[in-house]
């Protein structure tokens, strides 16, 4: 029989209509060496930072199980001093793990790291509370029998222990909350950052993970806490049509249906137990099927998608409030149209689950709040729920009532919800559409949560903390143990050098301003020194950077990367930033040369990245360093007289130009570089450097670069590093084709295949690329 699914209902806007976004879990830790056992993956967590967990869970079991007595205003400040320490240990241990992932280019060893952190949280929040519970009941026992003890001390203490022990649930989950929350917020300002350096936007799992409420949840059962959490109340019977998993399936269906312009090849259900009575759907092979699920999940996992599909009354408030604003007309017009599909997307939802009978029981939800909570316990949400819906349910809610009132020693009134019955015959049907969008949001949050958990409780099972000694040795000995540690912890024994950076910075026309400022009786000496090398001197630390030698005109740095530091394998990304200051600097200190009349500086830099350690000799105690990184940042660095000659009067955002003016043959037949440079106030990066900076940080190539044109063809990235202080820099770097000219006039002729590489300074630049990432 042909279905009527889809008869009689106006023409539903494809998901396209809607700005629906995609939530990516990236989790998993499949990719990673198993431990001794061969099953899991063996994790050393920091001893120090065990052991502040464990001071920490301690103190707020205790506190929250009513134990601690109120602190004195100067144990408060110790106590924020505390967990301010302990949040500084937490980020000490995520960097060491981002390193690590760094180094091995594997992001999943820091999903290991999280997956343990929160199982060695979890765990001690278990084995505390076990201890306190412990410890009470030794000391009821030891009350007990005491002889000269207080009469009234030991049922105090049993009283205690059980309002503790029925508390279990909520005590741990307000406990695992608190410290969860100090973590988030290491975790936003401090490791996320530092995370999308690395690789890229990878989205916020982590901390949805720990701001998860079903984190610390046993058991997932619990009816109270998931509406008060959640704002849903779910059946548990497998004939509830509310009930979690068949809700799931039916939601998904719903969605599935209405995926694109051609409903005709859409509506497949995501399961057996999913699919609609009648509903005939086509088939799919198996990859096609996996791949649609995951973007309908994606789209579920997603909270603010529930309000772009169905909100159109905060669709209609936006447009008014744009109205009197006098906004944009098309911009208004967009979200006319917008609230007029969620209108048709809400209807929709609206008659499928009026027919599933789900109307009823969402609308009773939403309506027996304050009330349910006369009744739960002994009751649940769902018995009132019911009583409130199904009429056939009420008797069987008195009855329980009735038995259980001589328990709980006092008597229950229906009176307040048999009042509910009756306002809910007079709710209007723009109130339980609106009370759909409102569970539809509450109920994408909880599956939100409970597929989170999921993942993380998944990756949990195959992590095996390490703490005997046995283990770790053998762990350590295979090469299979993953160690997250302090850097009061890590090795301290210098690591051997494996790769460098040389930056040299040569101040243009040195020669021409020494002679001017002697003639007028100044001192070139200590006018280098304060404008140049001192206030340079100064910032060397934040980049790692050390001196190689300082000629009179110029200063020559390198950086160096050690094996097993990968928390310093920046070398190339601090370069560039160091380069960039080194200008900042020079600009500073010619503004003020200008107030007095003093000469300018300006400087050519160039960075070149060597894929191997230098080679040192030493004269006396003086070490000097031997690399062809020298001359070739040299090279970098220099500025050809002839064409800055032609470029005088260069005006634009870019200080670096290079040229060739030789055939293919001649620079095929020598080593030396032949190409002619515009340098002033420019940083040029060596290729090999580039590739390197790929590898150091994510670089998003820019849409749309200013002034790219048939005789400019360059790109832009944009990428950001941390200093060795932990700050972030951004970075902009020009590729740009390297074009062959006339020797004499510099005329563009054609563009070569080679490539040079421009760190960017100018400071309009930098703000156009800020309004592309906001």
């Amino acid at each position: 029989m042909i279905s009527l699914f889809f008869s009689n209902t106006p023409k539903l806007p494809a998901l396209s209509h809607f700005d629906l976004k995609k939530y990516v879990v990236g989790f998993s830790v499949d990719r990673l060496v198993p431990g001794v056992d061969n099953i899991r993956h063996d994790v050393f967590i920091s001893p120090i930072f065990t052991a502040a967990t464990r001071k920490i869970v301690t103190q707020l079991v205790k506190r929250h199980a009513g134990l601690e007595k109120r602190k004195p205003d100067h144990q408060n400040v110790s106590w924020a001093k505390e967990i301010e320490s302990y949040k500084q240990l937490y980020k000490e241990i995520m960097r060491d793990a981002l390193n690590k992932a760094k180094g091995l280019r594997e992001p999943q060893v820091e999903c290991l790291a999280q997956a343990a952190v929160v199982k060695m949280l979890l765990e001690e929040i278990r084995s505390q509370y076990d201890h306190l519970v412990g410890s009470l009941k030794k000391s009821a026992r030891k009350s007990e029998l005491a002889v000269h003890n207080d009469a009234a001390e030991s049922p105090k203490l049993k009283n205690k222990l059980q309002l503790i022990l029925q508390d279990r649930a909520a005590l741990m989950e307000r406990v695992g909350k608190e410290i969860c929350g100090f973590l988030i917020d290491i975790e936003r300002k401090e490791i996320q950052p530092m995370r999308e350096a690395i690789f890229g936007n990878s989205g916020s799992f982590f901390g949805d993970v720990l701001g998860t409420p079903l984190l610390h949840l046993e058991s997932a059962d619990n009816e109270l806490f998931v509406l008060s959490e959640y704002d849903v109340a779910l059946g548990r019977r497998i004939e509830d049509p509310d009930r979690y998993e068949g809700l799931l399936y039916f939601v998904r269906h719903l969605i599935s249906a209405v995926d694109g312009p051609d409903r005709s090849e859409k509506g497949f259900p995501m399961d057996k137990r999913a699919a609609l009575p009648g509903v005939e759907t086509p088939e799919m092979d198996e990859q096609a099927h996996k791949t649609y699920l995951q973007k309908i999940e994606s789209w579920l996992l997603h909270l603010d998608n529930m309000d772009h599909l169905f909100n159109w009354q905060r669709t209609r408030a936006e447009v008014q409030a744009l109205r009197k604003k006098k906004a944009d007309p098309e911009e208004i017009a967009r979200l006319k149209r917008l609230g007029k599909s969620q209108k048709l997307m809400l209807n929709y939802f609206y008659r499928q689950f009026l027919k599933k009978g789900l109307v009823e029981r969402i609308s009773a939800a939403y309506e027996m709040q304050p009330e349910y909570l006369e009744y739960c316990p002994p009751l649940v949400p769902q018995q009132i729920m019911q009583y409130l819906a199904l009429p056939k349910a009420r008797r069987v809610v008195r009855q329980r009532l009735k038995r259980l009132s001589t328990v709980y020693g006092r008597s229950f009134s229906l009176a307040p919800l048999n009042r509910k019955i009756k306002s809910m015959e007079q709710i209007t049907t723009a109130k339980r559409k609106a009370y759909l969008v409102r569970f539809m949001h509450a109920f994408a949050h909880y599956h939100r949560d409970v597929s989170i958990c999921d993942v993380i409780k998944d990756a949990i099972q195959r992590v095996q903390i390490a703490t005997e000694e046995k283990i770790v040795t053998l762990s350590r000995e295979n090469n299979t143990l993953y160690q997250f540690l302090l850097p009061n912890e890590q090795d301290s024994s210098k690591k051997p050098i494996i790769n460098h950076v040389v930056l040299k910075a040569d101040v243009r026309g040195s020669t021409d301003l020494t002679h001017r400022m002697n003639e007028r009786g100044l001192n070139p000496a200590s006018y280098f020194s304060l404008n140049f090398f001192d206030p340079i001197s100064e910032i060397l630390t934040d980049y790692d950077a050390a001196k190689v030698f300082i000629e009179g005109d110029a200063i020559i740095l390198s950086i160096f990367e050690r094996q097993d530091t990968p928390g310093d394998w920046y070398s190339v990304a601090r370069a560039c930033g160091l380069a960039i200051n080194m200008l900042i600097i020079i600009q500073r200190s010619n503004e003020k040369s200008r107030k007095h009349d003093l000469p300018v500086l300006e400087l050519g830099i160039g960075i070149s990245y060597l894929d191997k350690a230098p080679t040192f000799l030493f004269d006396g105690n003086n070490r000097i360093m031997i690399s062809s990184a020298i001359n070739h940042a040299d090279r970098l660095s220099s500025c050809s007289k002839t064409v800055r000659r032609a470029m005088a009067n260069h005006k634009g955002p870019f200080r670096l130009y290079v040229f060739q003016t030789h055939s293919e043959e001649e620079i095929a037949a020598t080593a030396d570089d032949l190409s002619l440079r515009y340098n002033v106030n420019g940083i040029e990066l060596n290729a090999e450097g580039f590739e390197k900076l790929t590898r150091e940080i994510d670089l998003k190539m820019l849409p749309d670069a200013p002034g790219a044109g048939k005789n400019h063809k360059y790109n832009l990235y944009l990428g950001k590093f941390p200093t060795k202080s932990g700050r972030y820099q951004r970075l902009i770097i020009r590729e740009a084709q390297i074009p062959v000219v006339h020797p004499v006039s510099l005329k563009p002729v054609r563009f070569t295949f080679k490539k040079y590489y421009e760190v960017c300074t100018n400071p309009g630049l930098y703000k156009w690329a800020r309004k592309l990432e906001s």
